[in-house]
């Protein structure tokens, strides 16, 4: 999908409808252009990919990080283990908002290594997060509602930060949409920022 079908896009969904249903993807619209603009703000390095990985993890939470309790638990405590061995600064807040519904929060496991937070709290928000009952309501959805939320946000995405545009990346990331799978951040990402955090629910959000 090139810049030009995506204006197209947009300027027919914007067209459609009467102004009480117009109005709220305006505000959506707003909601995704300023969190592109902050993600490229913030790491320079990020990709699309990145984009993806908070947008998904804004709609479906923490679930699928989490398979077993035990393995989630052990994996957490090797990673601060790993952590507190060599200390990153990795030039990621402590707590930073998913997405651009910001209904979930990644929190830097640096809360943990600092002593701002113990592991067991932060587990307990992490497998709160990861048993909410709307992710699995969204799990067994017969329609596809993520895959059309990725592509309306991929069209703005490539319209705020036109270098973010790889056909080959574009096609990946759509067939991950169409599966609900999700993606782990992009080399660039990783290698530069080392992220390190857990996602908890978004306490002042309702959903």
């Amino acid at each position: 999908m090139n810049i030009r079908n995506c204006l197209f896009i947009l300027l027919l969904l914007g067209c459609a409808g009467i102004t009480a249903q117009v109005q709220p993807r305006d505000s959506e619209e707003r909601a995704i252009r300023q969190m592109c603009t902050d993600i490229a703000t913030r790491y320079s390095e990020a990709t699309l990919q990145d984009v993806y990985k908070t947008c998904y993890q804004d709609f479906f939470g923490a679930e699928h990080l989490m398979r077993d309790t035990v393995a989630a638990r052990n994996y957490l405590h090797y990673e601060l283990e790993q952590m507190a061995k060599e200390p990153i600064s990795n030039g990621m807040p402590f707590f930073e908002p998913t997405g651009f519904r910001h209904r979930y929060v990644r929190v830097n496991l640096r809360e943990v290594t600092e002593k701002r937070m113990t592991e067991e709290e932060l587990l307990h928000l992490f497998f709160e997060a990861a048993g909410d009952e709307r992710i699995q309501s969204l799990r067994s959805e017969t329609t596809n509602g993520w895959a059309e939320e990725w592509r309306h946000i991929e069209c703005i995405a490539l319209l705020v930060h036109p270098a973010w545009g790889n056909e080959a990346l574009q096609k990946v990331l759509r067939e991950a949409a169409e599966a609900k799978q999700a993606v782990h951040h992009s080399e660039p990402f990783r290698s530069t920022y080392k992220p390190h955090y857990r996602i908890i629910k978004n306490q002042l959000k309702s959903k």
